[in-house]
């Protein structure tokens, strides 16, 4: 039975772009990324104003105006304007590469004046794969950077804030920065339950013995469950450094709901190590199935063996070309050589049976 594989093994390659020995905070144009467009969502407790925008210098109209303002940058193929906003918000060059260089780990940092925050989105469609988003926090800002997506994940966010969903408008900028790291967690649990349900597909005829074709899926579902862990892992170090204090940025408020991001990632993390442990049992289950077969296809074998071995033994006897032997002169020799030959047959076959070869 060969069921329908919809998990693609092939991932995007790990690649660092600037070459080795460079200097840091050695920048390099991506390749392969969408041009840049920039989107400003500025709010407070009883206004919002959301726009797009082409020059990055309009974004000095929106700061400090208001209560917090979020710079949303899709893409990184323009490195002009990732050059300007650089420069206005005065980043740090190793927070500029880290910016371009879309192959982070998860991590949170102080630089004195802002933190910065990287995040990595999970994307299953068109294959599995860990998308960049850098966040520069400020005082009264938020510079959220993100790798071209075919996917908004953000969308929620901006929803909550346009309808002024719980106490997002509320709170600082600091929030708004948990709330995009939030919903980044939050979308790893639909990949996670999709690995899930993939095993409970496979659950059962791997029981009833089909699992030829089974195996390769299953050792492909590992392979991207521990895909999804390794880029998991560093946000819950992140979001503990933020609980922690070493990254001042975020006040005790916020470091409430930061609890409960921690608190998800470690169920993710269980259920990801839950279901590679399923894939462990499912693969010693074959290798148990294929061990059990071979050994009755071996019993098999060795009682057919066993039972003509004495035959074998008396036709080589009777089949030798001496004159003067047993039953060679007897009318009748020929049948009671074949009852002989029968009863030495089926008495081998009682005695396999009385220790219990033949069950199961």
């Amino acid at each position: 039975m060969k069921l329908p594989i919809d998990l693609h093994f092939l991932r995007r390659p790990f690649d660092r772009r600037s070459p080795p020995g460079s200097a840091p905070g050695t920048a390099t144009k991506p390749d392969d990324e969408v041009s840049s467009q920039i989107t400003v969502t500025a709010y407070g407790p009883n206004e919002f104003v959301e726009q797009q925008i082409d020059d990055p210098e309009q974004i000095r109209e929106y700061l400090g105006k208001h209560d917090v303002t979020w710079i949303h940058v899709h893409g990184l193929g323009d490195t002009a304007k990732l050059g300007s906003l650089a420069h206005m918000f005065e980043l740090h060059p190793l927070v500029y590469e880290d910016i371009l260089h879309p192959h982070q780990r998860a991590k949170a940092e102080e630089y004195g004046d802002y933190a910065f925050l990287v995040v990595r989105m999970v994307e299953l469609e068109p294959r599995l794969d860990t998308r960049q988003i850098s966040m520069v926090v400020g005082e009264n800002y938020v510079l959220s950077i993100e790798e071209d997506c075919p996917h908004d994940r953000l969308e929620p966010i901006r929803l909550r804030l346009r309808k002024a969903v719980g106490r997002i408008r509320q709170l600082g900028a600091d929030y708004l920065a948990y709330a995009l790291m939030d919903s980044v967690i939050d979308h790893y649990f639909p990949v996670v339950e999709t690995f899930g349900d993939r095993l409970d597909q496979i659950d059962d005829p791997l029981a009833a013995g089909y699992t030829t074709d089974l195996i390769p899926e299953i050792q492909r579902i590992s392979s991207d469950l521990l895909t999804i862990r390794r880029n998991l892992l560093p946000h819950r170090e992140a979001i503990r450094n933020m609980m922690s204090g070493a990254v001042p940025r975020f006040s005790d408020n916020t470091t409430v709901f930061l609890r409960d991001a921690d608190d998800h990632t470690s169920q993710l993390l269980d259920a990801i190590d839950a279901y590679r442990q399923i894939c462990s049992d499912m693969r010693d289950f074959h290798f148990a199935l294929t061990s059990q077969r071979a050994n009755e296809v071996t019993k098999t074998l060795t009682i057919i063996a066993t039972v003509f071995i004495p035959l074998s033994f008396i036709a080589g006897v009777y089949g030798m070309n001496f004159e003067n032997m047993p039953w060679q002169q007897m009318k009748d020799g020929y049948v009671y050589l074949w009852l002989l030959m029968t009863l030495v047959a089926f008495a081998f076959i009682g005695w396999f049976y009385a220790r219990g070869w033949f069950k199961g």
